[in-house]
Parts: C-alpha cells; structure tokens; sequence
C-alpha cells in the first residue's frame, strides 16, 4: 500500500495588490504645475523690476496700486480657465475651475515672496489681494455655469400661495418694542457681517475649493404673516442634493453633507449668511426658527394655532433651539415659539441669543449645562418621531413628549 500522500500545506494569503499607480493625466498636470510653477518664480524674480520701471517704479496711491493688481488677477484667472478647458484632460467643469484657481493662487504666491523682500506686511496684502482677484474670477465663471445660490426643492406656486392664505387671520406683532428691536438689529447684523466678513471669506474659499458649484443655499421658508422667501446658508450638501428626492429633513448623519459640511453645522457658521435674511427684514435676530414652506403646509393641516408661530419675524435663534433640541417635535417647538411670543422683550432676546452662541460654539445647553455632543438614551427614538412629523406623518401628542417642561 502506498504511503499517504503528504498533508497540503496552508496555503499562504495572497499578497496584497500594489497601489495603484497615479493616473498618467494627474501626472502630467502635477508636471506641468511644477514646471510652469518654477517658470513664473524665474520670470517674476527677473522681469518685476523692469516692469516697474516703466511706471516710475511705484504706484504712490496705494488703492488704484493693488486696484490694478486685483485686476490683473480677475483677468489672467479666466484666460487661465479658457486654455485649461482646450487642453485633453477631461478634467469636467469643476476640475478646471478648481485648477484655474489654484494657478491664480499660486502666483500670487511667488508674487508675494517677491514682495517680501520689502516686508511681512507687503507678503501679506499681495498674497491676499491676488487670491482674491483669483477668487472672484472664478466665482464669475461658477456663476455662468452653475450659479451663486440654489434654491433646493422650490415649492409650488400653490402651496406658497396656500399657506400665505392660512395665515390671513394671524394678528402681527408690531408694538413700539417690535419697532426698537428692528432698529436695533439691523445695526447689529451690519456690524456682525463687517467683522465677520474675513471668516466669510475664508469659508466661502474652502467650501467652493470642496466642491466648485454654487457658495451659498437658498431654502424656500416662511416669514412672518405667512409670506415666502429664501433662506440663505453656506452650502454644507452636494451640489442638487435634493434633486431626486424632493425636500427632506436633514438627518443627524446625512450622506449629502460634504466633510466640511458636518463642521459648518455642527458650529452653525453655516448661518453666517442669513444675517443678509435680517438686514433686508425677511428675518430676526431671535425669534421662532424659520421652517420650510412645504413643511409648514403639512403643519398647518395636523397642529392647531400653528400659523400663530409667525405673528412675528422667525429668528436666528430662537426659544425652542435653546431649551428644546433637535429632537423636540413640531408640536414641542410649537409650544416654545408661542410662549416666546407672548413674554418677548428686549431682555429675553439678548439672554436667548447669548445663550445660542454658547450653545452653537462650547455645545453646552443652558440650566442643563450638558454638552450636545453624545446622546442621551432615548434620543433615537426621539428622533424618529420628531423626523416622522417633520415629514407629514401622524404622531401623536402623547407622542411628543411633555413638550414644556
């Protein structure tokens, strides 16, 4: 009898696949970066000296000095753009948006470390204003082929014309206290947006870099007396991120929302734009939060008195942003704005807006003193109900909680 044969050995786990090599187009553009990246250093580095010669060697006004460089920028950037799109890079739209910036950025670059040679200060303003000449052309182009602000899911003429008809008995807040609260914050939301404007610029930059497409979103909400009109934010989602489905309440994670998205939300810089919303009187500093038009004709068909939330103008933050929570149902964050309504005050608006920029940046709700970062148990049942409400779809009012506690 024949021996056995010899037990088989294990066989050994295949080896992993080497990484891919780069595709040979990414190569050839990182190439032709870097060489024409050393050529504009050489050039700027040899020839800016004869050039200022032929204007005396400086421009003493310092404006039309950084006017004329700002728009040197603002045209060399699309000319840029024009020869990226002819070159066979199948790069798409965004691609050569993106690469037209980036070419407008980097010499500004080499521009200001030129500059440098004459102070920190003047490397600091040559690089900003090149960027922002750069900038600006390519928020030119973004408009032509994409536009500035999208408007997600635009709600039909009827139902904007139905829930502005159901608020046609709702009595509007417009007492001498009402008065002095529009005075007063229209001046403060222009001095918001002028000191915030280098943070907003510096969004603006990365959240076009992310995804080159429109800067800012537009949702169709309602304002006081029931009357429509577009609430701004930052673009947080992928571009038509409601285009096959329609309007959607936003989920705590939302595959729609870009990675630089989740950080706008979770600090609400994404609402820096709607102090535009406060400025021309579409919204408040603190009222009752703004809700999209198709979700307050829903509302308005199941809950009771709740046209009344828009006696007054919806607000930056509000009541039931800082002592509800995301969870809270519409019904809950009823019983707040109506309870704002009745005891607002100048005193109550400053406390509450106070108490929401705390919240937005440390986390930490007021009294509860706890940080919003982990949910408590419950909080996801909680949420399912407060998502199916925002969605049409019948709870209960034992359902939602004690509201007011």
């Amino acid at each position: 009898m024949p021996p056995p044969p010899p037990p088989r050995a294990a066989r050994a786990p295949a080896p992993a696949p080497p990484p891919a090599a780069p595709p040979r187009r990414f190569r050839f553009v990182l190439l032709a970066y870097a060489g024409l990246t050393t050529l504009a250093f050489a050039l700027v580095w040899r020839y800016t000296q004869h050039l200022a010669a032929l204007y005396g060697g400086n421009i003493d006004n310092v404006g039309l000095q950084f006017g004329l460089y700002f728009g040197i920028y603002a045209v060399a950037t699309p000319l840029a753009h024009a020869a990226v799109r002819r070159l066979p890079l199948h790069l798409g739209r965004e691609g050569a948006l993106r690469l037209a910036f980036v070419g407008g950025a980097t010499l500004a670059v080499i521009v200001a470390l030129y500059q440098s040679r004459f102070g920190w200060t003047s490397l600091v303003n040559y690089f900003t204003v090149g960027v922002l000449g750069a900038f600006a052309a390519v928020l030119y182009l973004t408009h032509r082929q994409f536009g500035l602000v999208e408007v997600v899911a635009r709600p039909a003429p009827e139902v904007v014309a139905a829930v502005e008809a159901a608020h046609a008995a709702v009595r509007l807040a417009d007492t001498p206290g009402d008065r002095v609260k529009r005075v007063l914050e229209l001046a403060l939301a222009v001095v918001i947006m002028g000191v915030s404007l280098p943070i907003s610029l510096a969004l603006a930059v990365a959240v076009w870099l992310q995804d080159p497409g429109p800067l800012l979103v537009a949702k169709v909400a309602v304002k006081q007396g029931g009357r429509s009109f577009n609430q701004l934010k930052l673009r947080s989602m992928v571009k038509d991120a409601e285009g096959g489905t329609g309007p959607v309440p936003a989920a705590p994670t939302d595959a729609r929302v870009t990675r630089l998205g989740n950080l706008l939300r979770r600090t609400h810089i994404d609402e820096l734009p709607q102090l535009i919303n406060i400025a021309v009187g579409d919204m408040s500093l603190v009222g009752p939060r703004p809700e999209r038009t198709v979700f307050v004709a829903r509302h308005l068909r199941e809950i009771p008195r709740y046209a009344e939330r828009h006696a007054v103008r919806p607000g930056l933050a509000g009541l039931a942003q800082v002592y509800g929570d995301y969870y809270s149902t519409p019904r809950e964050k009823l019983r707040y704005d109506l309870l704002y309504i009745r005891n607002r005050g100048l005193g109550l608006d400053a406390r509450l807006f106070a108490e929401a920029v705390v919240l937005a940046l440390f986390g930490v709700a007021p009294r509860r003193r706890v940080s919003g970062a982990h949910p408590a148990p419950g909080d996801e049942q909680r949420f399912r109900r407060a998502y199916r409400a925002l969605r049409g779809e019948d709870v209960r009012e034992g359902d939602a909680g004690e509201g007011m506690r």
